[in-house]
């Protein structure tokens, strides 16, 4: 027996409407449900990424975060570093990174020899990383690296609209 997959996150926010625009209206996923506050618990929004997802929700956040982030690169306690969210193509990914930095939340655009990726933070400082998947028969386990992402290049050798990963229904 073994772990199948990843199968949804829950997030601990210090806001949760800022935190509710953000996912819902910036990262674009669906707001599903709302388990309401009780005595000995905060409410919580669950949302769900559009299309494919076979998950009750992808993503939870509960506004019980009462201290901040370190920065960036900073020394912090042991615990999550980012979340990968995957998008199926390289002019999807191009389009999220513009309403990323347009919400004043984009850090970093990155090419990786397995991906694609472009970091952001939401509204806490948690980091967000949203990748296209390079198609694996051009994956790499070896001579990692990172470097600056140029679209216009990755969209001359890939093309702008070839779907990947989940989007070109590759096994999670």
């Amino acid at each position: 027996m073994s772990i199948r997959r990843v199968n949804h996150v829950v997030l601990s926010v210090s806001d949760l409407e800022k935190s509710t625009v953000f996912y819902r209206d910036v990262l674009g996923l669906r707001l599903v449900a709302t388990l309401p506050a009780q005595d000995n618990w905060k409410e919580m929004r669950f949302f769900r990424a559009v299309g494919e997802s076979t998950n009750h929700h992808d993503i939870a956040i509960i506004a019980n975060a009462t201290l901040p982030l370190p920065g960036w690169g900073k020394p912090s306690a042991p615990g999550l570093f980012h979340i990968a969210l995957e998008v199926g193509t390289i002019t999807e990914l191009e389009d999220m990174g513009r309403r990323l930095k347009d919400a004043n939340a984009l850090m970093d655009d990155v090419y990786q020899p397995m991906h694609l990726s472009v970091y952001a933070r939401d509204p806490d400082g948690l980091a967000l990383e949203i990748i296209w998947r390079i198609p694996n028969a051009d994956w790499t386990y070896e001579d990692l690296f990172r470097a600056p992402l140029d679209f216009a290049k990755a969209k001359e050798r890939w093309g702008g609209n070839l779907a990947t990963g989940s989007a070109a229904g590759e096994a999670a």
